[in-house]
């Protein structure tokens, strides 16, 4: 039997060197440091193992002072009896001001990493990729390896050397009889059905997860969305690949995993905190979470409201989508912001000549927006059809069907209409995304 602690995106801020940071982030920026504090401290707690891994971002922006004050907190882990096994991601060696640090900041490149994060599993490789010795394979215990991937320059080519290699070791591993399961910053499948629209360029996902599922590999831990989602694949060729995809621990819930195998099952559960070192007004560590992640959503819609091209950067820089190709469409963009802004269920409905479920007449629509996309990162999301909301968007996007069709083809998404995509965002009906088992063979 195998168990472990996941903890992926961590964006730790130095908040103590920097002083406080404005910047609009879905991740909380000024309380990261806090916050990583008590998930080591709950991973501290826990005797029954000594494994740690964190699947990249370790920092918010790449900068010197971060890194330094992060490894002293993986330190604390080792010093605690802990074994900690980290990749690093392209937030780590941004060379330019990101997410709030002075851009007067030293920050490191990302040759420096290799030896920066030596002692957190590079030091203990059993094999490395010789060009890129970022990634590496780990023995973790008898008869358990872990392949760890470090994908920021190679997301764009499944076939290269680097996946070549990847696929050897997974074969090595398999004919010295050890389980190998990965690790990979950046999800091989999409998260959700809206991904692929929000961030076309963020890797070949469906390339790369065949490749490593027809390779051998069966799980992979993966982060960078900061969205709680398990998906499934399985290969024309047999082969079979879930990818756990897990939220940033200073993002919404502030969630890590703890993964127990045996010979039959993986099991996933998820797990948070529930205080933190800072003062919270008044409110739960969820609420209070929960609503700096709606403060960056907020600002979308008062964008939109008032100045469409502020929105086109916010969304831009959260969600990565195409400003440049958006911009065309700006007059259309400016009606119907303002018009999303004030727009009711009830005000929607009587527009379409359609029928809502009565409590939700006087639901904003973009406040169920909110509601719905913060319900996508915490995953396991809840309105189903026969839920009031679930009710109410299927009602409406119904009537909308015939002008969506297009998008939807242009977009190349697996849906018929409207209706079926919307619904697909709004209630997951397939393998659960914070708890789980997963069958090993």
């Amino acid at each position: 039997m195998l168990k472990f602690h996941l903890v992926t995106d961590t964006h730790y801020y130095n908040y103590e060197k920097h002083g406080f940071s404005n910047h609009l982030d879905q991740v909380t920026v000024n309380e990261s440091g806090a916050i990583i504090d008590a998930i080591f401290d709950k991973l501290l707690a826990d005797a029954s193992t000594d494994l740690v891994l964190i699947a990249g971002d370790l920092v918010t922006g790449g900068d010197r002072v971060s890194h330094e004050a992060f490894l002293q907190k993986l330190r604390r882990l080792q010093l605690g009896g802990k074994r900690v096994f980290v990749i690093t991601a392209s937030h780590d060696y941004k060379c330019e001001a990101y997410g709030g640090v002075p851009r007067n900041a030293e920050h490191i490149c990302r040759a420096e990493l290799f030896d920066f994060y030596y002692e957190f599993g590079f030091r203990q490789a059993i094999a490395r990729y010789a060009p890129d010795p970022l990634s590496y394979v780990a023995q973790l215990a008898p008869g358990y390896r872990v392949l760890c991937l470090n994908g920021d320059l190679h997301r764009q080519e499944a076939d290269d050397g680097h996946y070549l290699w990847a696929a050897e070791q997974i074969a090595k591993a398999k004919a010295e009889g050890q389980m190998m399961f990965g690790m990979h910053h950046y999800p091989v499948l999409p998260p959700s059905p809206i991904y692929p629209i929000l961030a076309p360029n963020d890797g070949l996902h469906a390339d790369v997860a065949a490749f490593l599922a027809n390779a051998g590999l069966r799980f992979v831990f993966t982060g960078h969305t900061h969205m709680q989602n398990i998906a499934r694949m399985a290969t024309p060729e047999g082969g079979l690949l879930y990818d756990i995809n897990t939220g940033a621990a200073v993002g919404c819930g502030a969630p890590f995993r703890t993964v127990v195998i045996d010979d039959e099952t993986m099991r996933v559960t998820t797990e948070t905190i529930h205080d933190f070192d800072w003062d919270l007004r008044g409110k739960s560590v969820k609420q209070y979470l929960d609503d700096n992640f709606d403060k960056m959503l907020r600002s979308i819609f008062e964008a939109a409201d008032k100045d469409v091209e502020e929105m086109l950067d916010i969304l831009d820089s959260e969600f990565r989508v195409n400003k440049a190709a958006l911009l065309k469409f700006k007059p259309l963009l400016v009606l119907f912001g303002k018009f999303l802004y004030r727009l009711t269920f009830g005000g929607a409905a009587r527009l379409l000549c359609c029928k809502i479920p009565p409590e939700m007449r006087h639901v904003r629509v973009k406040d169920f927006i909110m509601e719905a996309v913060r319900s996508i990162y915490a995953g396991d999301e809840p309105y189903s059809r026969t839920t009031p909301q679930g009710a109410a968007a299927w009602a409406i996007t119904g009537r909308l069907d015939a002008l969506a069709k297009p998008l939807l083809k242009k977009a190349d998404l697996p849906f018929e209409n409207l209706q079926s995509f919307v619904a697909s965002l709004l209630y997951d009906s397939g393998l659960p995304d914070n708890n789980a088992v997963l069958p090993l063979k």
